[in-house]
């Protein structure tokens, strides 16, 4: 009866994945990468694990995510958007989040996180200024998150919901004291929502399986812009190379990402160089350095970019965590 409840689920994931994979476009920069979905059912900060804080309990937390640009040609960029194209010369993102999550009851939680965020780029479109390094920084959009475990006994099932809100600096200016575009600003001026779900399974005291559906709905943010909706899923494994009753104790990850997004829009009109598939295989440790406080370093890595039109495609990202729970 076990192994036919499991199967069954298993089949019903699977069908959604491939159900995603076959109807988006054919997403650039790992978009919700450091909302959770990394370091498994033991990482630090995890909003979206199928595993529950336990009730009256505290997460205060500090999320950094770095993402790192494949260099490209600033001239060819300029020319690109001189024919009316969505061509950039970014370099790297680097977003600085706090987090605070609080367990409302053993089953249901709600979680905050809040990110400062840096944009570098080089000027590709004001010829006066061609090449120039320009960074756009100020407070992003925040995320609420609400997660409830509505199953626990062969395995665990959580649902996802929650709000992106529009909290961000849309009003960073370059060089020549125009707006940056809507991809290069800290926030994005539009409110989102987030929906899903969420599974773990304990094999055995060595190994735990994680894995969930996410579903981010964009809506119209500032300058007329709306970002794709994206789906992202994730499966991965956590091995626990030291044993979970002592500490610090020290956690192998193993993750893969699949992220698929529709293409942007601006005044109605359908953004070419949008949109795409973007697969990571992301490896990490993490560690419950005491009971409280827990780490995870994250690296995922694209191994597939199907990407719409002239897009920029991404290197690598980098995640760390750290959280203290009371």
């Amino acid at each position: 009866m076990k192994f036919t409840v499991w199967k069954r689920c298993s089949i019903v994931i699977f069908t959604i994945w491939m159900v995603v994979l076959i109807s988006k476009n054919t997403a650039f920069a790992c978009d919700l990468c450091s909302l959770g979905g990394f370091g498994g059912t033991t990482g630090a900060v995890n909003p979206i694990a199928a595993e529950s804080p336990k009730k009256n309990k505290y997460t205060l937390g500090y999320i950094l995510e770095y993402q790192d640009w494949e260099a490209v040609s600033v001239t060819k960029a300029h020319e690109l958007h001189e024919e009316g194209r969505d061509a950039h010369a970014r370099k790297n993102d680097i977003s600085n989040s706090i987090f605070f999550g609080y367990g409302i009851t053993d089953t249901l939680s709600i979680s905050l996180q809040v990110p400062y965020v840096e944009r570098r780029s080089k000027e590709a479109h004001e010829e006066e200024f061609l090449g120039e390094n320009q960074n756009s920084t100020g407070l992003g959009d925040s995320i609420l998150l609400g997660k409830y475990k509505f199953y626990d006994k062969q395995f665990g099932l959580a649902g996802i919901f929650g709000l992106k809100l529009p909290t961000g600096n849309t009003n960073e200016r370059n060089m020549a004291g125009e707006r940056f575009e809507p991809e290069l600003q800290p926030g994005t001026g539009s409110l989102d929502y987030m929906a899903g779900i969420s599974a773990n399974k304990k094999i055995n005291h060595l190994i735990i399986l994680d894995g969930s559906v996410l579903y981010h709905p964009k809506t119209e943010g500032d300058q007329d812009y709306e970002f794709g909706d994206i789906i992202r899923v994730t499966t991965g494994a956590t091995f626990n190379v030291i044993d979970g009753d002592k500490k610090p104790t020290l956690n192998m990850l193993s993750e893969v990402i699949s992220q698929f997004a529709n293409k942007d829009e601006q005044d109605e009109k359908t953004i070419r160089d949008s949109g795409g598939t973007t697969i990571f295989f992301a490896p990490g440790i993490s560690s419950h350095v005491t009971e409280q406080l827990k780490t995870t370093l994250s690296v995922p890595v694209p191994v597939y970019q199907a990407l719409g039109g002239e897009h920029q495609e991404l290197d690598f990202n980098v995640l760390f965590s750290m959280s203290y729970s009371f």
